[in-house]
C-alpha cells in the first residue's frame, strides 16, 4: 500500500503561513489576517500586523495538525538543498496521525521565505535564532526537531545554540560534526580528507547562478540533483566533481517525484533563484567563527540518526564516531541514496515513528493529548 503523502497543490490538510521573525519572513500569516481585528485574535504584535498588511507574503512554512486541534507536541521539520518544506510530504501525515502539530519552514533563501544576498545571514547561529523565534511566535518553548541534509546540519546547531528549546532530535543522512577550535577551509578539506565534498566547492563558486536562472533551467538543475539521467545513462552531478552543466538539457526526469511535484519545486525556486539556497555553502568560515563560543557544548538530548548507506556525498564511515559526542544516540541505517525521505518513505517513517513512541512518548512527558 503506498505511503500517504501531502499533495503539492490543493491538499486541505495543510496550511501555508508566513510572518516575520528576526527581520526575516517565515511564519504565521494567511488571508485571515488581512484585517487587524482578526489578527488580534491570534495575538500577533501590531508591528507585524502592519508589516503584513503592507507587504502580504503568500507563505513561509507548512502547518499541519490533528483535526481535533489537540496535539501532544509540536515538531519542526527542517529541509536541506535543493529542497523545500514540501520535502517532508511523506512524513507529515504520519506525524500528524501520531498526534503532533507539524511545522515545516521553507528555510532562508528558499521558496516563499526571504532570500537575502548577504551569505553571512545564512549562518547556522542566525538561522537557529530564527527557528527559536518562530517557535516562540507559535507559542512553543519546547519542540521536537527533525532535519535532512542542510536541515540536519542546522538541527544539530539549533540543539547546541538553544538546548532549552529541543526535547528530542532526529536527523537523516548528515551525521553530527562538532564545532572545532581550528579553521579548515572547504577547499583544503576537499583536497585532504573529504574529496566527496568537491561538489560543495562548485556550489559555492558562483558559477551555477550564471547558468541556472529561468524556470526551465532550474527544473533541469533540480532534475540533476534528484538523480535524473540522460538517455545514455549519464548523470548530471558527481560528488567529487560538481554539476555537469552540459548534461542538464538532456536529463530525463527523476523517478523520485512526479512531474507535478517537479514543476512545483521549479516554480518555488524560481521565486528568488538559486543564489539564496547556494549561500548555505558559503558559510563555513562564519559558522566557525561564531561556534568558537560553544566549543564545549554537547548534545545530550535523545537523538535518532538515520544514515543512508548509498549517499555518495556522505559515506557510512562518517557516522562512526557520533556516539562519542552525542551520548544519547540511536543509530539506524537505510539502504538508500541521499533522498531517503522519498526513496523509502515507509521504512524511514517506521524508524521515526518507532523511535518517537519508544523514546519521546515512552517517558510520559509527551504521551498525553
Amino acid at each position: 500500500m503506498p505511503v500517504d503523502k501531502i499533495r503539492v497543490s490543493g491538499d486541505p490538510r495543510i496550511e501555508y503561513k508566513s510572518a516575520t521573525v528576526n527581520g526575516h519572513n517565515y511564519g504565521e500569516y494567511s488571508k485571515q489576517f488581512d484585517h487587524p481585528q482578526t489578527a488580534n485574535k491570534w495575538k500577533i504584535p501590531p508591528r507585524i500586523v502592519q508589516y503584513l498588511i503592507l507587504h502580504p507574503p503568500n507563505a513561509g512554512y507548512l502547518l499541519c495538525q490533528p483535526q481535533a486541534g489537540k496535539y501532544r507536541a509540536t515538531i519542526f521539520l527542517i529541509h536541506g538543498f535543493p529542497d523545500l518544506s514540501m520535502g517532508w510530504r511523506y512524513q507529515i501525515p504520519m506525524l500528524v496521525n501520531m498526534g503532533l502539530r507539524v511545522v515545516a519552514p521553507d528555510c532562508l533563501g528558499y521558496g516563499r521565505t526571504d532570500a537575502p544576498d548577504d551569505f553571512t545571514l545564512y549562518s547556522h547561529k542566525r538561522c537557529a535564532d530564527d527557528i527559536k523565534a518562530l517557535a516562540f511566535h507559535l507559542g512553543e518553548s519546547k519542540i521536537i526537531l527533525g532535519g535532512h541534509d542542510w536541515g540536519a546540519a542546522l538541527a544539530y546547531r539549533i540543539a547546541l545554540w538553544h538546548p532549552e528549546l529541543i526535547s528530542h532530535l532526529f536527523t537523516v543522512c548528515v551525521p553530527y560534526a562538532r564545532p572545532t577550535p581550528t579553521y579548515l577551509s572547504l577547499e583544503d578539506l576537499v583536497k585532504g580528507a573529504a574529496p566527496n565534498l568537491a561538489y560543495q566547492v562548485h556550489f559555492a563558486s558562483g558559477e551555477l547562478e550564471k547558468f541556472v536562472r529561468s524556470k526551465s533551467e532550474i527544473k533541469q538543475f533540480l532534475t540533476a540533483l534528484y538523480g535524473g539521467r540522460t538517455a545514455e545513462g549519464e548523470i548530471g552531478i558527481d560528488a567529487e566533481k560538481g554539476v555537469f552543466l552540459d548534461k542538464l538539457p538532456g536529463l530525463r526526469p527523476s523517478r523520485l517525484l512526479s512531474e507535478e511535484e517537479l514543476d512545483y519545486y521549479a516554480t518555488e525556486f524560481s521565486r528568488s533563484g538559486v543564489h539564496g539556497p547556494l549561500n548555505w555553502y558559503r558559510t563555513r568560515k562564519v559558522n566557525y567563527e561564531e561556534e568558537l563560543a560553544i566549543l564545549d557544548r554537547k548534545i545530550t538530548i535523545p537523538v535518532l540518526f538515520i544514515q543512508a548507506l548509498r549517499d555518495p556525498a556522505l559515506p557510512p564511515h562518517l557516522g562512526k564516531t557520533m556516539g562519542k559526542h552525542v551520548p544519547n544516540l540511536t543509530l539506524k541505517q537505510v539502504n538508500t541514496a541521499h533522498w531517503a525521505l522519498w526513496e523509502k518513505p515507509e521504512e524511514v517513517n517506521g524508524i521515526i515513528s518507532t523511535w518517537l513512541k519508544e523514546v519521546a512518548f515512552g517517558d510520559g512527558r509527551l504521551g498525553k493529548l
